[in-house]
């Protein structure tokens, strides 16, 4: 009977590499994952926050918008008018492997909505229903 010593020592280098490549693949996905997510929660929450500000005539909701974004990159980017603020962002993180990126983007739109002229309009189309149906 033959005696293999150090076969499992040359099979766990063999592996090493794998498992190497599994772990930072891991984390790579587990980082760029999370960087999306904070990037598209600012994202809402500056367009709804330029939105909500927009409601009253006298605030710009893109100037406000933007002041939320500021210090936060230079990828982000707001526009918009009195009824819609569109917020958006553009980057790309790199991977030091194989010269790998990936190119990150979304855009979120918010439409200024004044509750009061809404629900004006909401009982305007229910009493024309109203009186429709009635003969």
């Amino acid at each position: 009977m033959k005696k293999y010593k150090g076969s499992y020592t040359v099979e766990m280098a063999l592996l090493a590499g794998i498992w190497l490549l599994v772990i930072f693949s891991a984390l790579f996905l587990l980082i760029g994952t999370y960087t999306r997510i904070r990037d598209t929660a600012s994202l809402a929450e500056a367009a709804v926050y330029g939105s909500s500000c927009a409601v009253s005539k006298a605030g710009d909701g893109v100037t406000e918008a933007t002041g939320r974004l500021q210090g936060r990159g230079d990828y982000f980017s707001v526009s918009g008018s009195k009824r819609e603020i569109t917020a958006s962002f553009s980057h790309t993180i790199r991977i030091p492997f194989w010269n790998l990126r990936w190119q990150q983007s979304k855009t979120l739109k918010s439409k200024v909505i004044r509750p009061v002229l809404f629900i004006e309009k909401v009982e305007k189309a229910q009493n024309l229903i109203q009186t429709a149906k009635d003969p």
